[in-house]
C-alpha cells in the first residue's frame, strides 16, 4: 500500500512539472535588458544577423486572407512604442544595416468578435518576405493591445516544405509589448536551407479568438517585426543551433 502511494504521488509530481514546463514564457518586463542583451550578442558574434523583415511604414501591401468577421480592415498608422526599449532597438537596426528606418507609423488591425469560440483571421503581405539565407532562431514583435483574449501565432513558408506556425502567446495585456520567441526548425527545414536553394519566407499572421473574449469590435498595433538569422554553415545537415543567448533570463 505505502509503495503504491509512493508511486501515486511521484507520479502527479512529474505531471504538476511537466505541465508547468509546458505553460507559455512568462513576459520579462525588463524589456531594455532584452535589448541589451540582443545588443551584446550581435557584437560579440558576428555569425549573428539581425534582419528587419517589416517596419510597417506603408511601403508593403497588407490585407486580411482569411476572416470569420464582416469587418476587417488594416491601415498604417501615427502610432508607435515610446517606451525607452524600444528606441535603443531602434538604434540597433540603424546600425545593423538599416540606417533610412523611420518608426512613423505601425500597422493597424481592426475587426470584430462575432463568436468567440470560433473566429479566426489570418493577415499576409501581398508577397511571401524572403528572408536571408541562413537559420532564424529567433523573433521579435512590437504589439498594442489592450487586453484581448486572442492569441497570435506566425506563419513561415519554404519550397518542399508545408508552412510552419510559431505562437506568439496570447495578446491580454495592455499597451505595448515586444514579443520575442524561438524559432525551433523541423530537421527537414534545415535541410533545405543548408542546401543554400531553399530560404525560409515569411508568409502571414494568424489570429484566434479564445472563448474568454468578449464579443465586438478590437484593433491591434504591430511594429518592428525582426528575426535573428545565424549564418553559420554546419557541419552537417540536422546540426543544432548553439542560440545559448537567447535562453538568458
Amino acid at each position: 500500500m505505502k509503495t503504491a502511494k509512493k508511486f501515486t504521488f511521484g507520479l502527479g509530481f512529474l505531471l504538476m512539472i511537466s505541465g508547468l514546463l509546458s505553460l507559455p514564457r512568462p513576459h520579462d518586463p525588463d524589456e531594455a535588458g532584452r535589448v541589451q542583451i540582443l545588443k551584446s550578442a550581435l557584437s560579440i558574434d558576428s555569425s549573428y544577423l539581425l534582419f528587419l523583415v517589416e517596419d510597417f511604414e506603408g511601403e508593403r501591401p497588407w490585407d486580411f486572407y482569411r476572416v470569420d468577421s464582416f469587418l476587417a480592415v488594416t491601415q498604417f498608422a501615427a502610432s508607435v512604442p515610446k517606451s525607452e526599449a524600444f528606441l535603443q532597438e531602434t538604434t540597433i537596426l540603424k546600425e545593423s544595416g538599416y540606417p533610412n528606418l523611420q518608426n512613423q507609423t505601425s500597422f493597424l488591425l481592426q475587426s470584430y468578435v462575432e463568436n468567440p469560440r470560433l473566429d479566426h483571421w489570418e493577415v499576409r503581405p501581398k508577397e511571401p518576405i524572403l528572408m536571408p539565407l541562413g537559420m532564424p532562431i529567433q523573433g521579435i514583435l512590437w504589439v498594442y493591445s489592450e487586453g484581448h483574449h486572442i492569441n497570435l501565432s506566425m506563419g513561415l513558408s519554404q519550397k518542399k516544405s508545408k508552412d510552419l506556425y510559431f505562437d506568439l502567446g496570447t495578446l491580454n495585456f495592455v499597451g505595448w509589448r515586444r514579443l520575442e520567441f524561438k524559432i525551433n526548425l523541423p530537421k527537414e527545414n534545415t535541410r533545405l536551407i543548408q542546401s543554400m536553394s531553399f530560404p525560409i519566407s515569411f508568409a502571414s499572421f494568424r489570429l484566434k479568438s479564445l472563448t474568454s473574449q468578449k464579443k465586438g469590435e478590437f484593433h491591434l498595433y504591430f511594429d518592428n517585426l525582426s528575426f535573428v538569422i545565424d549564418k553559420r554553415t554546419f557541419i552537417y545537415p540536422g546540426s543544432e543551433v548553439n542560440d545559448t543567448w537567447g535562453n538568458k533570463r
